[in-house]
């Protein structure tokens, strides 16, 4: 899906700018960086701002986004994503 492609790459070039790659270690620390209160998982507030730092739609839109985030990598319905959801997604 073109929609899901776009948003891979945005994520993915946050992580290398900010945390230096890909590997599954920059995806850890994007993942701790972004799970403020460090409970193992991203909420729909951590991944608005994900999102928003990713440039990934706009103050309009963005809740769409993390609607449909939620949506497509949430495996176990609990409305949060897990660093194992993420990587299932964003992984090499």
């Amino acid at each position: 899906m073109a929609v899901e492609k776009e948003l891979v790459e945005k994520i993915q070039a946050l992580m290398r700018s900010r945390h230096g790659g890909t590997d599954s270690a920059a995806r850890k620390r994007l993942f701790d960086h972004y799970d403020l209160d460090g409970d193992g998982q991203i909420c729909r507030s951590e991944l608005t701002r994900l999102l928003d730092d990713a440039g990934v739609g706009n103050a309009m839109t963005r809740g769409f986004w993390v609607k449909g985030v939620i949506a497509r990598l949430d495996q176990d319905d609990n409305e949060t994503i897990s660093l194992a959801e993420l990587e299932a997604v964003i992984g090499d």
